[in-house]
């Protein structure tokens, strides 16, 4: 009973969350997909585009079971990540590339 109540929960935030965004610099995107797993807990991809191109790919695990939260501790991690992105210099190739 305590999944139901969950996912009717997750329902009804999805609505509220889907209008929060996470402070982006212009031209920026996330693209965010979360889902419960097979134990109720949140987990997903989160992409960080800038214009086309992926610039971050987080694998969320564990992230609980309010998707409000779980939303709120991406948009932190993104948040966090932009501000140490932005510090640093970018020169060169670091693009993903394919393993060997």
């Amino acid at each position: 009973m305590q999944v139901e109540d969950d996912d009717n929960n997750n329902k009804k935030q999805a609505q509220q969350v889907a209008e929060v965004q996470p402070t982006l610099p212009p031209g920026w995107c996330l693209d965010l997909k979360i889902a419960p797993d097979a134990d109720g807990e949140l987990g997903g991809v989160a992409e960080l585009w800038q214009g086309k191109e992926v610039r971050c790919r987080l694998v969320l695990t564990r992230y609980g079971r309010d998707r409000a939260a779980a939303v709120q501790r991406v948009h932190a991690r993104v948040e966090y990540w932009l501000s140490e992105w932005s510090s640093r210099t970018h020169t060169g190739d670091t693009e993903f590339v394919e393993l060997e």
